[in-house]
């Protein structure tokens, strides 16, 4: 069971010419990369979430388990030129004891109904159309980035903040969210 307690924040710098949330996506993009290479696991949030109306704020926090992975994973990301102008990092630090948590939940979206007409009857297809039409409303309301995948595909990662109990230990997806079945506890630093 991996505790995640060690953070250290990525400010992102202002660039008159790109929008804070494509600057994010760059720098979610460079530390997903880093976390693979340095095989580290990370957890996000986002301090400043919805602060002012609708957006994540200049703050990218990065939670790992321990002083030693944070210095690798901070290292791979300080190693990156391609990351340098974008963020500048914080100071490494432990969470201090607290009794507020969260997780940052990754929505996704039932699967397409393309292809699936020669398999499923048409009541099937209708219901699988209604629960993605639902799912796609829900996501209206919640903070996205817009993101590319290695193979060049772009989707965005959709997710909320929920708050959660200390002892919720699952493990983070690669881009460092909680999936519904797999919630990952961070502690609330203020």
């Amino acid at each position: 069971m991996a505790i995640f307690h060690v953070y250290f924040d990525l400010t992102l710098l202002e660039n008159p010419e790109i929008p804070v949330w494509d600057v994010l996506s760059r720098v979610w993009r460079g530390v997903h990369g880093a976390s693979v290479k340095a095989q580290v696991p990370f957890a996000v949030a986002f301090p400043r979430y919805m602060n002012r109306g609708f957006q994540l704020g200049n703050v990218f926090r990065v939670f790992v388990s321990s002083t030693e992975e944070a210095e690798r994973l901070y290292d791979m990301i300080d190693s990156r030129d391609d990351l340098k102008e974008w963020v500048s990092g914080s100071r490494i630090r432990a969470a201090s004891k607290t009794d507020r948590y969260e997780a940052y939940v990754m929505h996704r979206l039932s699967s397409s109904t393309v292809g699936l007409q020669y398999r499923q009857n048409e009541e099937m297809l209708n219901q699988q159309h209604l629960r993605r039409t639902r799912q796609l409303a829900q996501q209206q309301s919640l903070p996205f980035v817009r993101m590319r995948s290695s193979t060049g595909n772009t989707f965005r990662l959709v997710f909320e903040r929920v708050a959660v109990a200390a002892d919720a230990s699952g493990m983070p997806n690669g881009y460092g969210l909680s999936r519904r079945n797999s919630l990952v506890a961070i502690p609330v630093v203020d």
